[in-house]
């Protein structure tokens, strides 16, 4: 837009550049969310799998001398298929994550739409409801995954807090 020349030309230049600080203001507030966000997740896995697993490595180191060869072998399949059911969702939550994030940065980068508030509304509105058309079957194999690793974790945790408990007890 030129310079403006008479007053109603001001009061609209003066409104369009409220409107553009406006939808800047979201968009890097957007940002600084996807960052916060990714970073809380990031961090409450490493917390599981080091808390839970570690655990669980040495409650084996305790017990592996009074583990029968069944013992081990059942409680070694048992983490083994925890562990890859946990690895393989959170490769899967990886990537989807990572699609979405890089969505949300293609549209809150996008000149036409920071430059305007109801359009940025607009297009993240859009990206959102098509990202909760997929969330469904994540669900279900979040379900299925916390199910099978609990489960696996669990059972293995069983034998060997079982036999070490029971070979403290000879």
């Amino acid at each position: 837009m030129q310079t403006p020349t008479n007053l109603p030309e001001a009061l609209q230049y003066i409104a369009k550049q409220q409107q553009e600080k406006v939808a800047s203001q979201i968009a890097e507030a957007q940002l600084k969310l996807l960052t916060v966000s990714y970073d809380k997740a990031a961090s409450y896995t490493t917390v599981i799998i080091f808390g839970g697993y570690a655990g669980m490595f040495a409650l084996w180191q305790l017990s592996k001398e009074f583990l029968s060869k069944e013992q081990a072998l059942w409680s070694a399949l048992l983490v083994l298929v925890s562990l890859l059911s946990f690895v393989l969702f959170e490769v899967l939550k990886m990537i989807l994550v990572t699609r979405s994030v890089f969505k949300k940065l293609a549209v809150l980068r996008v000149p036409e739409v920071r430059a305007n508030p109801q359009r940025l509304l607009a297009a993240l509105t859009e990206l959102e409801e098509s990202q909760h058309a997929g969330l469904g079957g994540f669900l279900v194999a979040w379900a299925i995954t916390v199910a099978v690793a609990l489960g696996g974790a669990l059972a293995g945790a069983g034998i060997l807090g079982y036999s070490f408990i029971v070979g403290l007890a000879r």
